[in-house]
């Protein structure tokens, strides 16, 4: 990776602190950065038959988001080198607004178009809040952290819930279900206006160390995409394993939202806690036994998977918290905190992408769901090879090689 710009105040001096204004802004802006994400995978089925598309074209629909996440994360530092980070954000909210309201038109093309202008916007902002987060508010950047990992685990449970509920209070419209996501974050955009049309965070040229070379950096993106690639390979067919072993399908729905409502409180708590040591590794320890362990209980008793789930979601969702501290904590100053958090986010959800297709293949071939269950078990353990060296007590700092 090469050198990104450097963070400065326009006043130099120490770093500011967040008042409550700013945390639910942060929040705010996170809850929709899922939405989009979440809230068309319930709605597939009705997709597929209103438009007659087939299971691919519907899986790239889901996919393309989640591919702009990792692909356009590194363009967030050089989009700070121009425009004030609060003014960004703003734009980042007006877009995913506009792209949320495209998917309302109900055609494929808007679909297509909408989905990956909102794809756009959410990678950008997704990178450039941590970079705030570092830049202006390094003392408060766990607590400010959790929030932000809270607010998109939030923001996919009510996606996720509302989806269907919302199409049925439409007149059975998934269009409209689709474009309701606008408005909060329309939303958004006002709330950030506050800070948007001040004078804002500047990023001046220059500054932080090239990562292409470092073993550390390439650690703090693996866990990254490891535990994104665990998470999404989850979300996908966790509830199609749990109906295999003989849920309904709608009690594995529920099982899956049961992981996400109890993920809420980790997503928090974990970035805090690993902000206050020197060394993340027994959080780290945490947020991998925990869905390890409930997998494995999947796998031998599925019967008891309200258990297991409640494990998996504290487990997965306090992985992603850690893995957006770590860049924070491990960048040794505003500018490799920048380049590290973007190229964790594009190594990331690059690899992430890959999770549930490796899956479905895994299926294909076994012709049952053992199989692939043992191989996500095997993807959540994997997540400890760069977890570890990711977690101890160095940092990457511009001078270095």
């Amino acid at each position: 990776m090469t050198a990104l710009p450097a963070v400065t105040r326009r006043r130099r001096g120490v770093p500011e602190r967040a008042g409550p204004a700013m945390v639910l802004a942060i929040v705010l802006l996170a809850i929709n950065m899922r939405t989009v994400l979440a809230s068309l995978p319930p709605l597939v089925a009705d997709v597929r038959a209103d438009l007659g598309l087939s299971g691919a074209v519907a899986g790239l629909l889901t996919t393309l988001p989640v591919l702009c996440l990792g692909a356009l994360a590194p363009l967030a530092p050089r989009l700070m080198s121009r425009v004030p980070v609060e003014r960004a954000l703003v734009l980042c909210a007006v877009v995913t607004a506009a792209g949320a309201g495209i998917r309302g038109a109900g055609t494929t093309a808007a679909l297509f178009a909408g989905g990956l202008l909102a794809g756009v916007a959410i990678a950008l902002g997704q990178a450039l809040v941590p970079i705030l987060i570092r830049g202006r508010f390094a003392r408060q950047a766990g607590m400010l952290t959790g929030a932000f990992s809270m607010a998109l685990v939030l923001g996919s449970a009510l996606a996720a819930a509302a989806a269907v509920p919302l199409a049925e209070a439409f007149g059975d419209s998934w269009a409209a279900s689709l474009a309701f996501w606008a408005t909060p974050a329309a939303l958004a955009a006002i709330v950030w206006l506050r800070w948007g049309l001040g004078p804002g965070t500047l990023v001046q040229r220059g500054g932080g160390a090239a990562l292409r070379g470092s073993a550390l950096a390439w650690s703090v993106a693996g866990f990254f995409g490891i535990q994104s690639m665990a998470f999404y390979a989850s979300l996908s067919w966790i509830p199609t394993i749990l109906e295999d072993a003989g849920w309904s399908d709608e009690a594995a729905g529920g099982l899956l939202a049961l992981a996400s409502l109890v993920g809420l409180l980790p997503a928090f708590v974990i970035p805090v806690v690993a902000s206050r040591s020197r060394t993340q590794l027994r959080p780290l320890a945490a947020v991998v036994g925990l869905p390890l362990a409930g997998l494995l209980g999947v796998l031998a008793a599925p019967d008891a998977a309200p258990l297991w789930m409640v494990l998996i979601g504290i487990g997965q969702s306090g992985a992603l918290g850690l893995a957006l501290l770590l860049p924070l904590q491990r960048g040794g100053d505003a500018a490799t905190a920048a380049a590290l958090t973007a190229m964790a986010l594009c190594v990331g959800y690059l690899v992430a992408a890959t999770g549930p297709w490796l899956l479905g293949a895994v299926h294909d071939w076994s012709g049952g769901w053992t199989a692939p269950l043992v191989v996500l078990i095997a993807i959540t353990a994997a997540e400890l090879i760069p977890g570890v060296p990711a977690a101890l007590d160095r940092a990457i700092r511009a001078e270095s090689p």
